[in-house]
């Protein structure tokens, strides 16, 4: 089936060169997988899809020294732009910010979609331990508003780790899903969502567990009194964009769709951080599923990407 890709990864040389000097090729525990431009137009060829939007995926890039995220930045920046000339009609890419740095973030903004005509641009839950929703960067989502900007939110890993756990569970295997989890809850509970309507968010790996723990997030808070001025989680989850990248069958899915509007969850592969064998299977488990209609399917994987793309694309 014909499809939108919205969470595909690229890795820049000057990226993979920063994931060996900071993490010695095992950022967030895993070996940096091989990309190639080719490799994943190969990989459209054989799912059908139409147009996938690339970005760099975690750890981010606030991990190098101070002096190395703005040329890191503007390095990662211009590779994805180069891509994107070169096949101008099957890729886009989202942009990287230098965050934590406010100042920088927000210079980078307007170049990035006025130079390098990115589609939007990916945030980590947090830089450096600085969550989305802290006071200290509303000055660089102000600035995402007045732009109308399209911002997929990617896990990092949370700050500080777990360090107990992280080399028993690899961070992307639970860490990832629980860091997404509680930027959303925090974010609604700092009213990052109605203080800057124009963003269009996406939430990665069909919602995380947000499914599961926002019935209990909302009624706690109105029990305790502690919903006041503050967004409502449910509303909230409305108006947000979801991703399938991952494993979303047979139980993730089925547990966003009430709380989700169903044409705002959209298709991702998360290659080549999920190996092209595993995205097939994982392609084949959501076009034969059987928890929604297939004309839902069909939205899904294609013509709710394509709206949002046919908004932003220049």
């Amino acid at each position: 089936m014909k499809k939108i890709d919205w969470h595909a990864h690229y890795i820049s040389p000057g990226y993979n060169d920063y994931l060996d000097e900071c993490f010695k090729g095992k950022g967030d525990g895993i070996s940096t997988p091989t990309f190639s431009v080719d490799a994943y137009l190969k990989l459209m060829r054989a799912l059908d899809i139409e147009f996938g939007v690339l970005s760099i995926s975690s750890p981010h890039i606030s991990a190098a020294l101070d002096e190395d995220i703005l040329p890191l930045t503007e390095e990662v920046n211009q590779y994805g732009a180069q891509i994107v000339a070169e096949h101008p009609d099957k890729l886009g890419f989202l942009a990287t910010l230098p965050l934590p740095f406010v100042e920088e973030s927000i210079e980078t903004i307007d170049h990035a979609l006025d130079k390098h005509n990115a589609l939007g641009f990916t945030l980590p839950t947090n830089a450096r331990g600085i969550y989305l929703g802290e006071p200290v960067i509303d000055d660089v989502l102000a600035k995402l508003n007045a732009r109308h900007a399209i911002v997929a939110i990617h896990p990092n890993e949370p700050k500080p780790s777990v360090a107990v756990m992280k080399d028993v569970i690899l961070p992307p295997l639970m860490e990832f899903i629980f860091d997404t989890t509680r930027t959303i809850i925090y974010m609604s509970q700092q009213n990052v969502f109605s203080k800057y309507p124009h963003i269009q968010w996406i939430v990665p790996h069909g919602g995380a567990v947000l499914p599961i723990i926002a019935q209990r997030v909302k009624i706690g808070n109105e029990t305790f009194n502690h919903s006041n001025n503050t967004d409502d989680l449910e509303q909230v989850m409305k108006h947000l964009h979801f991703d399938l990248a991952g494993i979303v069958i047979p139980y993730q899915l089925a547990n966003l769709l009430p709380w989700a509007d169903e044409n705002k969850i959209i298709y991702g592969s998360d290659s080549p951080y999920t190996p092209h064998k595993a995205v097939h299977v994982l392609s084949e488990q959501l076009e034969e599923n059987d928890i929604v209609s297939s004309s839902t399917l069909e939205a899904i994987l294609y013509q709710n990407g394509k709206e949002l793309l046919n908004k932003y694309k220049k």
